[in-house]
C-alpha cells in the first residue's frame, strides 16, 4: 500500500500512521489508530446521506475487508473486533458492555508480534503486527473496491477531503541541506 490513488492520500497515511507507532514500539498506539482506521473505512462507506458510523457498519467493514491469512488460527469477525475497539477505546480494557451479553464476541488480548493465538476460549491474543499488516490489505481492498464499485467510490470521494492530511514542513536546516 504504498501509492495513493484518486486523492487518497489521507486514506493511506492513516493506515502508515499505525505502522510508524508499531515500529515506533509504541504498540498499544497502532492499535488504537487500527480502531479508529476502521471507523474511518466505516464512515467512508456510509450511504450517502448518513454520516454517523454505528456498530453495524463497522462489523460489516471489518466482515467485508478484514481477513487473516488462512494459516492464522484466529479469523476477524466484526462484532469481535467492535467490542475490542469499544474497549480499548472507551477505557483501556479488554471488556467491553458487550461481553456481558449472552453468546458474548471474544475477547482480544494483545501481543507485540508473531500469529495470532486462539485456543476455542473466550479469549483470542491478536497480534498487533499481524493486525497492522492485516489493516494495510483491508484498506488495499476498500480501496480496489472503490476502483471497481462507481457508488461506493462516490461515498469514499464525498467524505475524504475532510480527512487529516499531513503537510510536511521543513525547517530551514532541513532546506538548506536538501539536494538541490
Amino acid at each position: 500500500m504504498e501509492t495513493a490513488v484518486n486523492g487518497y492520500q489521507p486514506i493511506v497515511e492513516l493506515y502508515r500512521e499505525a505502522g510508524r507507532a508499531q515500529d515506533a514500539g509504541a504498540i498499544i498506539a497502532a492499535l488504537a489508530m487500527i480502531f479508529v482506521g476502521i471507523d474511518t473505512m466505516a464512515w467512508l462507506s456510509l450511504p450517502l446521506g448518513e454520516d454517523s458510523v454505528r456498530r453495524a457498519h463497522f462489523c460489516a467493514w471489518v466482515d467485508g475487508y478484514m481477513k487473516a491469512d488462512q494459516e492464522q488460527p484466529y479469523q476477524y469477525v466484526g462484532i469481535d473486533v467492535y467490542a475490542a475497539r469499544c474497549a480499548m477505546l472507551h477505557h483501556y480494557g479488554i471488556m467491553a458492555e458487550l461481553h456481558n451479553n449472552p453468546d458474548p464476541p471474544k475477547k482480544f488480548g494483545y501481543l507485540d508480534n508473531g500469529p495470532h493465538r486462539a485456543d476455542g476460549s473466550e479469549l483470542v491474543l491478536i497480534s498487533i503486527a499481524v493486525l497492522v499488516h492485516d489493516f494495510g490489505k483491508a484498506v488495499a481492498n476498500f480501496v480496489q473496491a472503490a476502483l471497481q464499485d462507481a457508488e461506493l467510490k462516490a461515498r469514499i470521494d464525498s467524505r475524504v477531503e475532510q480527512l487529516v492530511s499531513n503537510f510536511p514542513v521543513r525547517t530551514q536546516a532541513q532546506a538548506a541541506n536538501a539536494p538541490r
